[in-house]
């Protein structure tokens, strides 16, 4: 990870509260901001989605400045931090909203980090369709999540309680990865799928290119 690049963004956040200071000191480590870039174009509209504190649309529009960033997310305490960053900077937003709703733009890459199994799981596919739809020819979906079947057991539920100490209020959802794999596939995706070595956390990440045809299309 480019440690100028982590200073930059720790200063983004000089100006909100003790706790998502704290958070943003600890968070880019343990999400390996840096290995997501490899699967990143470095310029178009990249969508957050669930972007929380703005703390991976922060990293990539410091990372890929010819980028456009936008970020949304539900809690407005976060989409508040977030804001607090922008300042003049003119490739990155951040807007309040919820996924399960929002239409959204026309884009090049959609990301979605440890945010889907927040969400009720007859919402999952909904929300995906929206995604597809909104990527432009052969876009780009990054999902990364939990995998409660990972071994040793104890990720996941190093995962499970990182979840609950981060979102005590929130319920989890998460998917076994063939299921989510399989609707990835319906939807109208070409997924690989990739798991980082030696990580403290059950993450894996896949990688879902948009096809040429949607999935109505096929049937």
């Amino acid at each position: 990870m480019k440690d100028n690049l982590i200073g930059e963004l720790k200063e983004l956040y000089k100006d909100t509260g003790a706790y998502v200071r704290f958070y943003v000191k600890t968070r880019p480590r343990l999400l390996k901001l840096d290995y997501y870039s490899q699967f990143l174009p470095d310029n178009g509209l990249l969508v957050d989605v669930g972007c929380g504190y703005g703390v991976m649309a922060n990293y990539l529009a410091l990372r890929f400045p010819a980028s456009q960033v936008l970020g949304i997310d539900l809690n407005q305490k976060r989409i508040a931090a977030a804001l607090k960053t922008v300042d003049k900077r003119k490739n990155i937003a951040f807007s309040l909203q919820d996924a399960r709703y929002c239409a959204l733009p026309p884009c090049t890459t959609v990301l979605m980090t440890d945010f889907l199994h927040h969400i009720p799981k007859q919402d999952h596919e909904p929300i995906l369709r929206t995604v597809f739809d909104s990527l432009e020819e052969e876009g780009t979906l990054i999902l990364s999540e939990v995998d409660p079947t990972a071994k040793p057991i104890y990720r996941y539920w190093a995962s499970y309680l990182s979840d609950r100490i981060l979102y005590p209020s929130s319920k989890s959802y998460f998917r076994n990865p063939c299921g989510l794999n399989n609707t990835l596939s319906q939807i109208g995706f070409n997924v690989k799928v990739t798991k980082p070595q030696n990580h403290l956390f059950a993450w894996i990440l896949y990688i879902c290119q948009k096809r040429g045809v949607t999935a109505s299309d096929e049937s």
